[in-house]
């Protein structure tokens, strides 16, 4: 009898063992098959054109299915709640960039990445492509100078495009303390709306990604005045390399980005973590991911976990004291 129960009870235990491992899902350092990427960002952009050449090629190698879906509510809050939220077995992700940072360093997004998410990965671009100052082709001013100059006659009253809270935002507010104008920010959306709203003349000038403003510039519609490069060092962009920087115009303005920032919810399994960090790592030098991304200027450098996470740290650090200063944070 004694050893009918025991046998009972062992049977018992190792029923909740099995239940408790079926509970979670995947098994401990797997990864799951189907899997959703929140990317607060209009289809079409360069983020949503980054996260879709990346998730085809890691389904592919992981074989897992990958679906990336444009998340633009609350101004991307919502996408970012979403990955925070989710599952720890990496079904749900997110994926953006700086922007993030500024999100949370505003107080648009009460969550940090480096405290509030685990940090899977994050990529850095692999040439200099910083934001490019922009102007309408019926605009009066031919280089960095004659806008500065223009906007110093008129403080105030030249039309800034920006995104609230976004890169573009920190961007401008950056440049007109380094030149020394004071400017009028115009909610004006993307970079895409930016551009439209640019050639419609709704606003005088804006910053955005080279790779967006190469088509209205070479048509002729807009005008590049100068690029916000990513350091100290003024590089140009490879996009638009015939535009100078603005260090090299002797505006000491420059803005270091990251091009990725993939993001799952806090305390995932590190085995794991490092799972798909390499699986996206990968992705970001493989041959037919480079030939979509690289002639747009949007190859990027992969740094390992530890790395990544360090440089969330340092740059929220940054841009918490950037916005600050600028008056940004609501």
């Amino acid at each position: 009898m004694k050893k009918r129960l025991l046998a009972m009870a062992m049977a018992g235990i190792m029923a909740l063992s099995l239940a408790g491992c079926g509970a979670g899902g995947a098994k401990a350092g797997e990864w799951a098959k189907s899997v959703e990427i929140q990317v607060p960002a209009k289809a079409g952009g360069g983020t949503d054109v980054m996260a879709r050449a990346l998730a085809n090629q890691v389904s592919k190698d992981s074989g897992s299915t990958i679906t990336v879906v444009n998340n633009t509510d609350g101004g991307g809050v919502v996408a970012c709640e979403k990955g925070a939220s989710a599952k720890k077995d990496g079904s749900t992700l997110v994926q953006f960039h700086t922007s993030l940072l500024i999100k949370t360093a505003t107080g648009v997004l009460k969550k940090s990445a480096a405290d509030d998410f685990t940090v899977i990965g994050v990529g850095v671009p692999s040439e200099p492509n910083g934001y490019v100052l922009v102007v309408s082709g019926e605009s009066p001013y031919n280089t960095l100078g004659d806008f500065v100059e223009g906007a110093k006659a008129k403080p105030g009253e030249t039309l800034f495009g920006i995104e609230t809270g976004g890169t573009s935002h920190v961007e401008a507010g950056l440049f007109s303390k380094a030149a020394g104008i004071e400017l009028k920010y115009v909610e004006a959306g993307s970079d895409t709306e930016k551009l439209t709203a640019l050639v419609g003349n709704s606003i005088d000038a804006c910053l955005v990604n080279p790779n967006q403003a190469k088509q209205y510039v070479e048509s002729g519609k807009a005008k590049a005045l100068a690029v916000l490069s990513g350091t100290e060092k003024g590089e140009r962009s490879v996009i638009l390399p015939d535009v100078p920087s603005m260090v090299e115009e002797g505006v000491d303005c420059y803005f270091q980005t990251m091009s990725v920032l993939l993001l799952g919810p806090k305390d995932m399994d590190p085995e794991l973590v490092n799972k798909i960090h390499d699986y996206y790592a990968a992705a970001a030098e493989n041959e037919e991911v480079k030939a979509t991304l690289d002639p747009a200027g949007m190859g990027m450098d992969f740094l390992s976990v530890e790395e990544g996470l360090k440089t969330v740290q340092e740059s929220q650090k940054n841009i918490n004291a950037i916005v600050e200063e600028l008056g940004l944070k609501k």
